[in-house]
């Protein structure tokens, strides 16, 4: 019996000092956490939300990062002494300028793009008529400038949300000349031989600039999409020349039938989704699909802007790609492209305007 109640004694003496034991363990521990440095626990967070705004594809860098990129589009055929049918001589001369500018800060964001497209083509040589001084002119195929710049300050660090402001201008660089006869655009005024062209367009005639402030929806880092239920587009047309030719969506001045106002503002819904992304480490694909809605005038009319690249990657630097772009817009009059007529034009109308280009360009970050 003494023996038996000895056992149990030195049973229920063990059995308290490991649970003394385990909570001198636990105080231990917890003296150790709450003896953490500041440092210490920043760090720690630090490294969840790095890990959180990997996964969410939030980009961390601050500062300015920029890329430029050039491509050249170049045709150029010399035939001396040509065979009877066997063609002329030929220089076409073409390009994209492309370059991007990123500035970032905490959660504020602004990223700006200028983008410059051209195409222009001169066949044959000599002048253009018996007892003229005029060589042979180079005829426009393209011409277009884009200015684009985005502001955009996040809800929080994790939020896929931000406030947003976006700025755009869309016009063109230089002047375009359009002959009566075969309604083709030349880069200057010709007035000789079977010439006769007059001044269409030029730089802020017209010229396209919206104002949009509104909503960003940015989860991944390869796609995005904006929206303004309240945004402003002014049409300006610095020319009123260019602006009587009634061509570029305008309305005529109140009590006239051949003076057209200079400025048109609209107010309406403006929505941008853009997509890019690299396949294979070689395929880079972008995307921006633009549209905007004018709740002034024929709201149902929408005006479409969506612009395209696929390139493929060569050599470090050097790619070749090609641009598609699209272009709507109802309020403006277009030349109607036709194979069977002369110049491939026959007449003006509302149509959408196609636009694709095969490049060889080269692209820097720095």
């Amino acid at each position: 019996m003494v023996i038996s109640l000895y056992f149990w004694a030195n049973i229920i003496n063990y059995l308290n000092m490991k649970r003394i034991l385990a909570l001198i363990w636990l105080i231990a521990g917890v003296s150790n956490l709450m003896s953490q440095t500041d440092e210490q626990r920043a760090a720690q967070e630090k490294e969840r939300m790095d890990k959180m705004n990997k996964e969410m594809g939030v980009e961390s860098a601050d500062g300015w990062t920029s890329k430029a990129g050039i491509g050249l589009d170049l045709g150029q055929l010399l035939n001396i002494n040509p065979y009877l049918g066997a063609g002329n001589s030929r220089l076409g001369l073409g390009g994209a300028l492309n370059y991007k500018a990123n500035y970032k800060k905490g959660l504020f964001e602004w990223k700006n793009e200028i983008l410059f497209n051209f195409s222009a083509e001169k066949t044959g040589s000599g002048k253009i008529s018996s007892g003229s001084d005029e060589s042979q002119p180079f005829r426009k195929a393209l011409d277009l400038l884009h200015l684009n710049s985005n502001l955009a300050f996040r809800v929080n660090e994790a939020s896929p949300w931000s406030y947003a402001l976006d700025l755009s201008l869309r016009s063109q660089l230089l002047n375009s000349y359009l002959d009566s006869a075969s309604q083709l655009i030349y880069l200057k005024e010709i007035n000789a031989g079977p010439y006769n062209t007059s001044l269409v367009s030029k730089l802020f005639s017209p010229a396209l600039i919206t104002v949009a402030p509104g909503i960003q929806y940015k989860k991944h880092k390869d796609w995005q999409i904006f929206f303004a239920p309240a945004a402003g587009q002014l049409l300006f047309i610095a020319d009123q020349d260019i602006a009587n030719l009634g061509v570029h969506g305008t309305d005529l001045k109140e009590g006239s039938t051949s003076v057209y106002e200079t400025t048109k503002f609209a107010l309406g819904a403006f929505l941008k989704a853009g997509y890019s992304h690299q396949y294979f480490g070689k395929l880079n694909v972008g995307s921006e699909l633009s549209l905007f809605s004018d709740y002034l005038d024929e709201p149902q009319h929408i005006d479409v802007v969506w612009m395209n690249q696929w390139t493929v990657e060569l050599l470090k630097g050097l790619n070749i790609g090609i641009r598609a772009d699209l272009y709507y817009d109802h309020d403006k009059v277009n030349s109607i492209s036709d194979g069977q007529a002369v110049g491939g034009v026959n007449g003006t109308g509302r149509r959408v305007n196609f636009i694709e280009q095969l490049l060889v360009s080269y692209t820097k970050s720095f």
